[in-house]
C-alpha cells in the first residue's frame, strides 16, 4: 500500500533527488515557499524587491511509495537519499492530512505578494497598527525581508521609524 514517506536528502540536493525519484516513477513532494530578496540599490534612490523559491523544509522531501514492492528500493538507493525517516530502522509512513495540509499552506504562502516596492523620499501611509493612518516619509529598505525605515514627522522633527513595508502605502 502507497504512503507518504520524509526522506532526508543529502545537503542542498533537494531538488536533485527529487527529480532522480521522479524519474524512477515515484510520487515526490517538495513543498517550496517563495522568499524574499532584495537589491540594495546602487544609486540609493531606488529599492526593488523580488521573490525566490526555497525549499520549506532544507534537507528534507516527501515521497509517496510501497515499502513491501520495488519501488522502497528504487527511493531507498537513489542518488542523494540519505534515509527515510523512520524508528528502528523501518520508514515511518506520514498521514496523507499532513502532507495535504503542507501542501495547502505552502500554496497559500506563494500566493503572498512580497514587501511594496518604494523610492527613498516617497510619502507613505501606514495601513495598519498601530500608527495607522500616519503619513510618513520613505527613507529605505533595510533588509531583502522588506524590513524599511520611514521617517515620521513629530514636532517639527522627523523620527526615523523601523517597519515592515507591508504596512506601508503610496500616498496618491
Amino acid at each position: 500500500m502507497r504512503s507518504w514517506y520524509v526522506a532526508k536528502t543529502k545537503p542542498h540536493r533537494e531538488e536533485q533527488t527529487s527529480a532522480v525519484l521522479e524519474q524512477r516513477g515515484l510520487e515526490v513532494y517538495l513543498p517550496r515557499i517563495a522568499v524574499w530578496t532584495g537589491r540594495q540599490p546602487d544609486s540609493g534612490t531606488t529599492c526593488s524587491v523580488s521573490t525566490k523559491l526555497e525549499c520549506l523544509f532544507p534537507g528534507y522531501l516527501f515521497a509517496r511509495l510501497d515499502v513491501s514492492s520495488p519501488e522502497w528500493v528504487l527511493g531507498r538507493s537513489a542518488p542523494g537519499v540519505a534515509y527515510f525517516l523512520g524508528i528502528d530502522g523501518r520508514p515511518s509512513p506520514v498521514p496523507d492530512e499532513l502532507v495535504e495540509g503542507v501542501r495547502q499552506q505552502a500554496g497559500a504562502q506563494q500566493g503572498q505578494e512580497g514587501p511594496p516596492t518604494f523610492r527613498s523620499g516617497d510619502r507613505v501611509v501606514f495601513t495598519s497598527g498601530p500608527l495607522a493612518g500616519l503619513e510618513a516619509v520613505f527613507g529605505g529598505m533595510l533588509s531583502p525581508a522588506g524590513r524599511s525605515r520611514v521617517f515620521i514627522q513629530v514636532l517639527s522633527r522627523f523620527i526615523p521609524v523601523v517597519v515592515s513595508a507591508e504596512l506601508l502605502r503610496r500616498v496618491g
